[in-house]
Order: structure tokens, then sequence, then C-alpha cells
């Protein structure tokens, strides 16, 4: 059975930058290796995911918001041994 999709529309952005903003904004794309608007693309959503996020309200019955008032509250479960260890290194700009 064959797919139908639609093309995607998209839309050109035209933005302004200073230089010493594109300088790191070109570091991290290449550090990632993505191209400058991938880059950009990706962290215009994770904002405006975060932001959405952040507003969001989350409504919760009685016996919800009991339950998970519980998870949150219990002791956390010890980490696993590779974590651990990761844990009890010192930060490398500690060192």
């Amino acid at each position: 059975m064959a797919t139908i999709t639609t093309p995607r529309k998209e839309t050109p952005v035209s933005m302004r930058f200073r230089d010493d903003d594109l300088t790191i904004i070109d570091r991290g794309a290449e550090l990632l290796g993505m191209s400058r608007t991938e880059f950009m693309r990706r962290a215009a959503l994770n904002e405006a995911q975060a932001a959405i996020l952040n507003e969001t309200v989350i409504r919760l019955s009685p016996d919800g918001y009991e339950a998970f008032m519980l998870v949150i509250s219990a002791p956390s479960a010890a980490p696993r041994p590779k974590a651990a260890e990761r844990l009890r290194r010192s930060a490398p700009w500690d060192r």
C-alpha cells in the first residue's frame, strides 16, 4: 500500500545577528555537524517548546494528584554503578 504524503511548506525567515553571535552559532553548528540553518531551527524550536511547557497547566484529579505526590516524594533509587562512578568523578574544570 502506497502512502500519500503532502510536501511540507517551508517559509524563509530573515534575521539580523551581530558578527560575534554568528561566530558562536557557527561554532556550535560545526561541533554538532549541522548547518547554521538547522542549528538555529532546532534551537528556536527547543526554546519555543520550553516556553510552551513552562506555561502549560496540568490538571489532575485529587487521586491523580495524590499518586503524583507519592511518586515524587518517594526516595530515589540508587544510581546504576556506571552512573554512580561518574557522579564520584570531579568535574574537568575542578581538576
